[in-house]
Protein backbone atom coordinates (compact mmCIF):
# COMPACT_ATOMS: atom_id res chain seq x y z
CA UNK A 1 0.00 0.00 0.00
CA UNK A 2 2.86 2.40 0.94
CA UNK A 3 4.68 1.55 -2.72
CA UNK A 4 1.55 2.26 -4.23
CA UNK A 5 1.21 5.64 -2.96
CA UNK A 6 4.58 6.96 -3.43
CA UNK A 7 4.45 5.49 -7.11
CA UNK A 8 1.49 7.56 -7.18
CA UNK A 9 2.64 10.68 -5.57
CA UNK A 10 5.75 10.33 -7.89
CA UNK A 11 3.36 10.15 -10.74
CA UNK A 12 1.08 12.93 -9.64
CA UNK A 13 4.36 15.45 -9.31
CA UNK A 14 6.05 14.22 -12.71
CA UNK A 15 2.78 15.52 -14.42
CA UNK A 16 2.75 18.48 -12.82
CA UNK A 17 6.25 19.30 -14.06
CA UNK A 18 5.77 18.44 -17.49
CA UNK A 19 2.58 20.78 -17.51
CA UNK A 20 4.05 23.18 -15.65
CA UNK A 21 7.23 23.14 -18.03
CA UNK A 22 4.50 22.70 -21.36
CA UNK A 23 2.72 26.24 -20.35
CA UNK A 24 6.51 27.93 -19.56
CA UNK A 25 8.05 26.90 -22.44
CA UNK A 26 5.36 27.98 -24.55
CA UNK A 27 5.34 31.19 -22.94
CA UNK A 28 8.97 32.61 -22.23
CA UNK A 29 9.73 32.97 -26.13
CA UNK A 30 7.56 35.63 -25.89
CA UNK A 31 7.53 36.43 -22.44
CA UNK A 32 11.34 37.16 -23.35
CA UNK A 33 10.60 39.32 -26.20
CA UNK A 34 8.39 41.71 -24.50
CA UNK A 35 10.88 42.02 -20.83
CA UNK A 36 13.50 42.94 -23.61
CA UNK A 37 11.29 45.55 -25.62
CA UNK A 38 11.03 47.31 -22.16
CA UNK A 39 14.34 46.90 -20.79
CA UNK A 40 16.73 46.31 -23.68
CA UNK A 41 19.35 44.75 -21.66
CA UNK A 42 19.62 40.68 -22.03
CA UNK A 43 22.19 40.80 -19.74
CA UNK A 44 20.15 42.14 -17.01
CA UNK A 45 17.19 40.87 -17.58
CA UNK A 46 18.90 37.61 -17.62
CA UNK A 47 20.96 38.30 -14.20
CA UNK A 48 17.29 39.29 -12.66
CA UNK A 49 15.59 35.90 -14.00
CA UNK A 50 18.52 33.59 -11.86
CA UNK A 51 18.68 35.96 -9.14
CA UNK A 52 15.30 36.01 -8.55
CA UNK A 53 14.48 32.50 -8.86
CA UNK A 54 17.55 31.70 -6.34
CA UNK A 55 15.76 33.93 -4.07
CA UNK A 56 12.82 32.45 -4.43
CA UNK A 57 14.02 28.94 -3.60
CA UNK A 58 15.42 30.11 -0.60
CA UNK A 59 12.28 31.75 0.56
CA UNK A 60 10.65 28.86 0.01
CA UNK A 61 13.08 27.07 2.41
CA UNK A 62 12.68 28.82 5.03
CA UNK A 63 9.46 28.76 5.17
CA UNK A 64 9.49 25.21 4.94
CA UNK A 65 8.11 24.61 2.09
CA UNK A 66 11.19 22.49 0.14
CA UNK A 67 14.76 21.50 1.75
CA UNK A 68 17.90 21.48 -0.26
CA UNK A 69 21.44 21.94 1.32
CA UNK A 70 24.03 24.91 0.94
CA UNK A 71 26.59 24.16 -1.78
CA UNK A 72 29.67 22.51 -0.83
CA UNK A 73 33.18 23.37 -2.65
CA UNK A 74 33.16 20.14 -3.87
CA UNK A 75 29.39 20.28 -4.99
CA UNK A 76 30.28 23.50 -6.86
CA UNK A 77 33.47 22.00 -8.30
CA UNK A 78 31.21 19.04 -9.96
CA UNK A 79 28.51 21.19 -11.15
CA UNK A 80 31.00 23.70 -12.97
CA UNK A 81 30.25 22.12 -16.30
CA UNK A 82 26.59 21.80 -16.00
CA UNK A 83 26.55 25.24 -14.72
CA UNK A 84 28.60 26.13 -18.37
CA UNK A 85 26.22 24.87 -20.98
CA UNK A 86 23.12 25.74 -18.53
CA UNK A 87 24.08 29.53 -18.63
CA UNK A 88 25.35 29.54 -22.20
CA UNK A 89 22.60 28.98 -24.04
CA UNK A 90 20.60 31.77 -21.77
CA UNK A 91 22.58 34.18 -22.84
CA UNK A 92 22.65 33.75 -26.04
CA UNK A 93 18.97 33.04 -26.35
CA UNK A 94 18.68 36.57 -25.00
CA UNK A 95 20.94 38.09 -27.13
CA UNK A 96 19.55 36.53 -29.98
CA UNK A 97 15.61 37.25 -29.28
CA UNK A 98 16.64 41.07 -29.13
CA UNK A 99 17.71 40.90 -32.84
CA UNK A 100 15.33 38.79 -34.16
CA UNK A 101 11.61 37.36 -34.51
CA UNK A 102 10.55 35.02 -32.45
CA UNK A 103 9.23 33.19 -35.67
CA UNK A 104 13.21 33.19 -36.64
CA UNK A 105 14.22 31.68 -32.78
CA UNK A 106 11.72 28.91 -33.25
CA UNK A 107 13.46 27.69 -36.53
CA UNK A 108 16.94 28.02 -34.45
CA UNK A 109 15.39 25.87 -31.48
CA UNK A 110 13.35 23.03 -34.18
CA UNK A 111 16.64 22.95 -35.80
CA UNK A 112 18.47 21.46 -32.88
CA UNK A 113 16.03 17.92 -32.58
CA UNK A 114 17.94 15.85 -35.26
CA UNK A 115 21.16 16.40 -33.81
CA UNK A 116 19.99 15.90 -30.90
CA UNK A 117 18.61 12.78 -31.75
CA UNK A 118 21.99 11.54 -32.80
CA UNK A 119 24.00 12.40 -29.98
CA UNK A 120 21.41 10.23 -27.52
CA UNK A 121 22.23 7.70 -29.69
CA UNK A 122 25.87 7.71 -30.51
CA UNK A 123 26.86 9.21 -27.08
CA UNK A 124 24.01 8.04 -24.46
CA UNK A 125 22.73 4.74 -26.45
CA UNK A 126 19.48 5.81 -26.33
CA UNK A 127 17.64 3.91 -29.18
CA UNK A 128 16.08 5.93 -31.99
CA UNK A 129 14.79 3.97 -34.72
CA UNK A 130 13.25 4.87 -37.78
CA UNK A 131 10.08 6.54 -36.53
CA UNK A 132 11.67 8.86 -33.88
CA UNK A 133 14.30 10.02 -36.67
CA UNK A 134 11.66 10.47 -39.34
CA UNK A 135 9.65 12.90 -36.20
CA UNK A 136 12.66 14.76 -35.28
CA UNK A 137 13.44 15.90 -39.06
CA UNK A 138 9.86 16.87 -39.47
CA UNK A 139 9.92 18.99 -36.56
CA UNK A 140 12.88 20.69 -37.64
CA UNK A 141 11.45 21.09 -41.48
CA UNK A 142 8.78 22.34 -39.79
CA UNK A 143 10.72 25.01 -38.10
CA UNK A 144 12.01 26.02 -41.28
CA UNK A 145 8.91 25.95 -43.30
CA UNK A 146 7.07 27.97 -40.53
CA UNK A 147 10.07 30.96 -40.53
CA UNK A 148 10.61 30.74 -44.23
CA UNK A 149 8.41 33.82 -44.58
CA UNK A 150 9.37 35.45 -41.64
CA UNK A 151 12.73 35.64 -41.77
CA UNK A 152 14.17 39.20 -41.79
CA UNK A 153 17.92 38.21 -42.28
CA UNK A 154 20.51 40.26 -39.82
CA UNK A 155 23.75 38.73 -39.56
CA UNK A 156 24.77 39.60 -35.77
CA UNK A 157 21.13 37.89 -34.86
CA UNK A 158 21.51 34.83 -37.06
CA UNK A 159 24.98 34.34 -35.66
CA UNK A 160 23.71 34.27 -31.66
CA UNK A 161 20.97 32.42 -33.27
CA UNK A 162 23.32 29.57 -34.78
CA UNK A 163 25.65 29.77 -31.67
CA UNK A 164 21.80 29.30 -30.01
CA UNK A 165 21.54 26.18 -31.67
CA UNK A 166 24.59 24.56 -31.16
CA UNK A 167 24.39 25.45 -27.28
CA UNK A 168 21.28 23.90 -27.01
CA UNK A 169 22.55 20.36 -29.07
CA UNK A 170 25.33 20.48 -25.99
CA UNK A 171 23.16 21.16 -23.31
CA UNK A 172 20.67 18.51 -24.01
CA UNK A 173 23.63 15.60 -24.28
CA UNK A 174 25.48 16.95 -21.42
CA UNK A 175 22.86 17.70 -19.24
CA UNK A 176 21.33 14.51 -19.34
CA UNK A 177 24.45 12.46 -19.22
CA UNK A 178 25.34 14.82 -16.08
CA UNK A 179 21.96 13.85 -14.72
CA UNK A 180 22.71 10.45 -14.89
CA UNK A 181 25.49 10.40 -12.93
CA UNK A 182 23.90 13.01 -10.05
CA UNK A 183 20.47 10.95 -9.40
CA UNK A 184 21.29 11.69 -5.47
CA UNK A 185 20.32 15.40 -6.05
CA UNK A 186 17.27 16.71 -6.01
CA UNK A 187 15.59 18.79 -8.35
CA UNK A 188 15.31 21.53 -6.06
CA UNK A 189 18.85 21.81 -5.65
CA UNK A 190 19.45 21.30 -8.81
CA UNK A 191 17.36 24.16 -9.64
CA UNK A 192 18.77 25.98 -6.71
CA UNK A 193 22.42 25.49 -8.00
CA UNK A 194 21.91 26.54 -11.56
CA UNK A 195 20.46 29.60 -10.54
CA UNK A 196 22.44 30.46 -7.42
CA UNK A 197 25.85 30.21 -9.22
CA UNK A 198 25.00 31.16 -12.52
CA UNK A 199 23.74 34.49 -11.05
CA UNK A 200 27.48 35.84 -10.33
CA UNK A 201 28.60 34.53 -14.03
CA UNK A 202 25.50 36.49 -15.38
CA UNK A 203 26.43 39.92 -12.99
CA UNK A 204 30.59 40.20 -13.92
CA UNK A 205 28.98 39.79 -17.69
CA UNK A 206 26.29 42.39 -17.49
CA UNK A 207 28.77 44.86 -15.70
CA UNK A 208 31.44 44.15 -18.66
CA UNK A 209 29.14 44.69 -21.70
CA UNK A 210 25.83 47.02 -20.85
CA UNK A 211 26.31 50.17 -19.43
CA UNK A 212 24.60 50.10 -15.40
CA UNK A 213 23.51 53.99 -15.45
CA UNK A 214 22.05 53.27 -18.72
CA UNK A 215 20.12 50.41 -17.23
CA UNK A 216 19.37 52.05 -13.89
CA UNK A 217 17.52 55.30 -15.67
CA UNK A 218 15.81 52.83 -18.12
CA UNK A 219 14.68 50.65 -15.29
CA UNK A 220 13.57 53.82 -13.98
CA UNK A 221 10.96 55.03 -16.42
CA UNK A 222 9.67 51.48 -17.31
CA UNK A 223 5.98 51.44 -17.81
CA UNK A 224 3.09 49.34 -15.52
CA UNK A 225 3.32 46.93 -18.33
CA UNK A 226 7.24 46.69 -19.11
CA UNK A 227 7.52 45.88 -15.04
CA UNK A 228 4.91 43.44 -15.34
CA UNK A 229 6.70 41.63 -18.27
CA UNK A 230 10.28 41.38 -16.41
CA UNK A 231 8.35 40.62 -13.46
CA UNK A 232 6.52 37.83 -15.59
CA UNK A 233 10.22 36.87 -17.03
CA UNK A 234 11.70 35.87 -13.12
CA UNK A 235 8.66 34.08 -12.36
CA UNK A 236 8.39 32.38 -15.88
CA UNK A 237 12.50 31.54 -15.49
CA UNK A 238 12.07 29.86 -12.29
CA UNK A 239 9.32 27.47 -13.30
CA UNK A 240 10.78 26.70 -17.12
CA UNK A 241 14.36 26.24 -14.66
CA UNK A 242 12.53 23.96 -12.01
CA UNK A 243 10.33 21.78 -14.42
CA UNK A 244 13.11 21.66 -16.65
CA UNK A 245 15.06 19.85 -14.06
CA UNK A 246 12.50 17.69 -13.15
CA UNK A 247 11.59 16.51 -16.92
CA UNK A 248 15.14 15.75 -17.69
CA UNK A 249 15.66 13.49 -15.01
CA UNK A 250 12.80 11.17 -16.24
CA UNK A 251 12.84 11.97 -20.28
CA UNK A 252 16.04 10.87 -22.22
CA UNK A 253 17.64 14.05 -24.08
CA UNK A 254 15.81 13.88 -27.82
CA UNK A 255 12.40 13.41 -25.10
CA UNK A 256 12.95 16.60 -23.78
CA UNK A 257 13.74 18.38 -26.51
CA UNK A 258 10.88 17.09 -28.80
CA UNK A 259 8.42 18.08 -25.90
CA UNK A 260 10.31 21.83 -25.70
CA UNK A 261 9.78 22.33 -29.42
CA UNK A 262 6.32 20.73 -29.53
CA UNK A 263 4.64 22.84 -26.44
CA UNK A 264 5.79 25.91 -28.53
CA UNK A 265 4.20 24.64 -31.80
CA UNK A 266 0.80 23.34 -29.98
CA UNK A 267 0.59 27.17 -28.81
CA UNK A 268 0.87 28.65 -32.00
CA UNK A 269 -1.82 26.15 -33.34
CA UNK A 270 -4.17 27.35 -30.76
CA UNK A 271 -3.50 30.84 -31.54
CA UNK A 272 -4.05 30.11 -35.39
CA UNK A 273 -7.49 28.42 -34.48
CA UNK A 274 -8.69 31.83 -32.71
CA UNK A 275 -7.80 34.26 -35.48
CA UNK A 276 -4.44 35.38 -35.17
CA UNK A 277 -2.84 36.14 -39.01
CA UNK A 278 -0.79 33.75 -40.57
CA UNK A 279 0.28 32.98 -43.95
CA UNK A 280 -0.44 29.55 -45.71
CA UNK A 281 3.17 28.62 -45.36
CA UNK A 282 3.42 29.01 -41.75
CA UNK A 283 0.26 27.07 -40.92
CA UNK A 284 1.60 24.43 -43.32
CA UNK A 285 5.16 24.87 -41.23
CA UNK A 286 2.97 24.15 -37.85
CA UNK A 287 1.17 21.20 -38.92
CA UNK A 288 4.37 19.51 -40.50
CA UNK A 289 5.63 20.34 -36.83
CA UNK A 290 3.10 18.62 -34.82
CA UNK A 291 3.04 16.15 -36.97
CA UNK A 292 6.33 15.20 -36.17
CA UNK A 293 5.76 15.18 -32.74
CA UNK A 294 2.68 13.09 -33.46
CA UNK A 295 4.97 10.64 -35.18
CA UNK A 296 7.53 10.90 -32.10
CA UNK A 297 4.40 10.29 -29.52
CA UNK A 298 3.49 6.57 -28.01
CA UNK A 299 0.15 7.12 -30.16
CA UNK A 300 2.46 7.80 -32.99
CA UNK A 301 4.05 4.49 -32.48
CA UNK A 302 0.85 2.49 -31.72
CA UNK A 303 -0.59 4.26 -35.30
CA UNK A 304 2.72 3.03 -37.15
CA UNK A 305 2.39 -0.34 -35.60
CA UNK A 306 -0.64 -1.11 -36.85
CA UNK A 307 -0.11 0.59 -40.26
CA UNK A 308 3.45 -1.08 -40.70
CA UNK A 309 3.17 -3.99 -38.13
Amino acid sequence: EEGRSARWGAMVVGVTMVVVYVICSSCMLVVNKASLQALPFSYTVTMLQTGASALLLLLARSLGAVSFPNPTVRVMRDWSGILVVWVVPILLNMNAVSRVTVETMMMFRSVTVVAVALGDTLLLGSKQGAREISACILISLGGIIYAWNDLHFDLVGYTWGLLYSVSMIVNSIYVKSAFEKQKHISVWEKTFLNNALGTPIVIAIALWREDMAEVVSQSRGLTVWGAAAVLASCFMGLGISMSGVACRSVLSATSFDVLGNCTKYLTLAISALMGSTNSTASILGIVVALGGCGLYSPAGAKVCNTLFG
